[in-house]
């Protein structure tokens, strides 16, 4: 692994575990031993690493929901899966993360946005769009509105409610994406999850 990527790497990890604000390129150089000279030769600043780090933390996920992608047929079980994943993600990452990108770091959150808008996008919408046409949920179903209300957001309000503190991640999964998919099935597919 190159030296670049493993500093993006561990950078993600200490962002993840105490947010952007507290971490400071010098806590940077220092972990890896590294003059400050080499890491902004390499990052132009913190809000440039802290972009690369939330490419990665994105682009791990997004090799995650290819693999559902492949080996699950049912569109349906498909968006559990992915959600699933998503939802174990969001319990290991301190909710600071996103607060402190959302209150210091503006170009980084646009960032993260742009994947959040990416993957509604590109995985799932395309996804309940085939599973409305294979008849699965009801044909009057409005796509982008039943997951503005569902799906949009559901980083923070998995933080906000504290679920993680109460419930389990099952009972998170049941509750924010099998109960809500399961007010959109068709009839004949009630009993399909």
């Amino acid at each position: 692994m190159d030296r670049k990527k493993e500093i993006i790497e561990k950078a993600l990890t200490h962002f993840l575990k105490n947010g952007s604000k507290i971490i400071t390129m010098d806590d940077i150089a220092n972990e890896f031993r590294l003059s400050k000279k080499t890491l902004y030769c390499l990052f132009e600043n913190k809000e440039a690493l802290l972009k690369e780090a939330i490419d990665l933390l994105w682009q791990n996920f997004l090799d995650e929901v290819a693999v559902i992608k492949s080996k699950e047929e049912n569109p349906l079980l498909k968006i559990i899966a992915i959600y699933k994943v998503g939802i174990q993600n969001i319990s290991n990452i301190n909710p600071v993360f996103l607060f402190s990108l959302k209150k210091y770091h503006h170009d980084a959150m646009d960032v993260y946005k742009q994947y959040k808008v990416f993957m509604y996008e590109n995985v799932v919408r395309p996804l309940l769009e085939e599973a409305k046409t294979k008849q699965l949920i009801r044909e009057d179903v409005d796509i982008e509105l039943f997951h503005n209300i569902n799906f949009e957001d559901i980083d923070e309000k998995l933080w906000k409610y504290k679920v993680f503190e109460s419930y389990s991640i099952p009972q998170a999964i049941d509750y924010f994406i099998i109960l809500k998919l399961k007010g959109i099935l068709t009839k004949e597919n009630f009993d399909l999850f």
